[in-house]
């Protein structure tokens, strides 16, 4: 089901590109506006919706919630975790970091190798 609604969510986007370039340009509109172009829309001179920029809103509120269905279908078998933090639980970065540590190669040339931390010593007479 998850394919079936993936296909008819792509051809909803190719009808909604099509529907979208058929549609006549409003006149002045766009970059006209900021050059002086374009007044009437600036007033507020309004004309009536045609079929296609009603079939663009109703394409637009389709594709929204198609985008949301599938996108609540694609992560509901997934977990709520990372994937760093379910391997911290496990101690496997732990476990990863020691065994890389072990595997490190010696210093060489004059490099000196990190202190290990000590216990601190108490002091006695004091």
């Amino acid at each position: 089901m998850y394919v079936a609604l993936i296909v008819l969510y792509i051809l909803l986007v190719l009808v909604m590109i099509v529907v979208v370039l058929i549609q006549e340009p409003r006149t002045g509109g766009g970059l006209g506006i900021a050059f002086g172009g374009g007044v009437e829309n600036v007033i507020g001179v309004k004309t009536a919706p045609t079929f296609f920029t009603n079939l663009t809103i109703g394409l637009g509120v389709a594709f929204g919630v198609m985008a949301f269905i599938l996108s609540m279908m694609s992560g509901a078998g997934t977990a709520s975790t990372s994937v760093v933090a379910r391997e911290a639980g496990k101690g496997t970065v732990y476990k990863v970091l020691q065994e890389l540590q072990r595997q490190a190669p010696p210093a060489q040339g004059g490099a000196v190798a990190p202190a290990k931390p000590t216990q601190p010593t108490p002091q006695q007479g004091k």
